[in-house]
């Protein structure tokens, strides 16, 4: 199944009614019925993005959220058991949120994440040729278990919804479209912003924050692949980075990345910034998380310790940031839904 969107919202009625504070819209918006928080999705450049704007907007710096390689924005709107997703909970801290897709992924063949849609207009053509980008041994690399169906005992992944998760697996078209192109171009319209990305995500947003690091104030990477090196500045001086890593490191192969990682936070103190990396085993006694540490289950409490950790370190308060934020973006409307309901 396809949530599919269809009312046009000009631009101009977002910033006037968002300036106002008012969200009760003459439009058929997708609101919660218990927090006025407005839902929306939108195609940019052919890269589907979903975004929501808080009931209570505390920070004017808003964050953006890249998925991993082959993932899509499933993994950041709700888990394979059906609780609320990483956008919901950043939400709920005063942020504005987006999750900005590869463009090259195929969403005609299926997508249900309520109350965040699919748009009728601005989508790629269907691509015939598209796969489901499945990748193999998932459950060692990603720290679910030592073989796919026989879990770690303490694994924080909900492997017993694993088949939800399979059936929101994307479908990748080959087309070759420009991930970090999309990501500078909502940053364009929606900047200075936070970076949060996921594995393969970090590279894509190092590259677009390297082209314009005047929007960006800074990256939370979970376990990235590619975070900033030595030629990455002095372009990003200034900013602040925190990583996030889980469980089972050594098991998974991850410690080269890592190792990276502390690098980069390194730089960033050598380069007048902020940077740190939290192991939630080693430093916080947290045992279990997995590579989708976003889909475990204390997914809302890791949540917390990154906007915590954001709070203390970056300044989502600045006088000089642009308060457009989600009122930026082009979006028609979605379907009015109550929760966040993967596929089953």
């Amino acid at each position: 199944m396809t949530r599919r969107c269809s009312v046009r919202i000009p631009l101009a009625a977002w910033h006037r009614f968002f300036a106002l504070g008012l969200l009760a819209l003459p439009f058929s918006l997708s609101v919660t019925a218990a927090a006025q928080d407005t839902y929306q999705s939108v195609y940019v450049d052919q890269a589907l993005v979903h975004a929501i704007r808080p009931e209570t907007r505390q920070h004017r710096i808003p964050l953006i959220l890249i998925p991993g390689h082959n993932l899509s924005s499933y993994i950041f709107l709700t888990t394979p058991d059906g609780r609320e997703g990483w956008v919901r909970s950043f939400a709920a801290s005063g942020f504005d949120v987006m999750v900005v897709n590869d463009p090259n992924l195929d969403f005609s063949m299926g997508f249900d994440v309520g109350p965040f849609c699919v748009p009728v207009e601005g989508a790629p053509p269907a691509d015939p040729m598209a796969e489901r980008a499945w990748q193999r041994d998932v459950w060692r690399r990603w720290g679910f278990g030592d073989m796919e169906g026989e879990p770690y005992p303490d694994t924080r992944f909900p492997v017993e919804h694993f088949a939800n998760f399979e059936a929101n697996y994307p479908y990748v078209s080959a087309a070759g479209r420009s991930h970090s192109q999309v990501v500078l171009n909502v940053l364009g319209s929606v900047g200075p912003a936070i970076l949060v990305a996921h594995s393969a995500g970090a590279a894509t947003a190092v590259k677009a924050a390297s082209e314009r690091p005047d929007l960006v104030v800074g990256f939370v990477l979970v376990e990235p692949a590619g975070p900033p090196a030595e030629r990455d500045f002095p372009t990003l001086a200034g900013l602040s980075m925190l990583g996030v890593y889980g469980d089972y490191i050594d098991s998974r192969r991850q410690g080269g990345r890592k190792e990276a990682t502390e690098v980069a936070a390194a730089l960033f103190r050598e380069y007048g910034g902020t940077g740190q990396v939290i192991s939630l085993p080693d430093d916080m006694g947290i045992y279990g998380n997995t590579h989708l540490m976003m889909q475990d289950d204390n997914s809302t409490f890791i949540a917390e310790v990154i906007t915590s950790w954001l709070s203390e370190n970056m300044d989502t308060h600045p006088t000089t940031a642009r308060s457009r934020s989600v009122a930026a973006l082009y979006m028609p409307s979605c379907r009015r839904s109550r929760s966040l309901v993967p596929v089953h």
